[in-house]
């Protein structure tokens, strides 16, 4: 893998996103933030320049959030445009983010394969299936 590839970090108001060193990209939701419209497509935007050109697994940590509007989830649910990745893993620990995450995977069904996870480590064990040799 490139070494450029892994020094990326973007640092957003309530997001911050990287590449790890096996191709999954990451993105974890800062502590008690609310995620509206304007900061789902942010970190799409986050998510793809650092993923660059390729479709990579990725594990998003919602164990912190407060709260998601329904127009975040429908964003992030990617009916309408093109995913932008090959899988989701999402890594829950509270109540709140698993009715989250329960909630976006039966009323939205993303085009991805999209699992909920407790471990971080078997996250992203499943993801690691996911990631494209070039």
């Amino acid at each position: 893998m490139d070494q450029s590839e892994l020094k990326e970090v973007i640092d957003t108001e309530v997001f911050t996103t990287w590449l790890d060193e096996p191709g999954i990209c990451r993105t974890v939701v800062k502590k008690n933030d609310v995620i509206g419209l304007v900061e789902a497509r942010g970190n799409s935007l986050a998510v793809r320049k650092i993923s660059g050109d390729k479709l990579r697994p990725l594990l998003v940590d919602i164990r912190e959030i407060k709260s998601i509007d329904k127009p975040a989830r429908d964003h992030f649910a990617m009916h309408g445009r093109q995913a932008g990745v090959c899988a989701i893993g999402m890594l829950i620990r509270s109540p709140l983010s698993k009715v989250i995450g329960n909630f976006f995977l039966g009323i939205n069904r993303p085009p991805v394969p999209t699992r909920l996870f407790n471990s971080e480590a078997k996250a992203l064990d499943w993801l690691r299936k996911f990631i494209i040799k070039s």
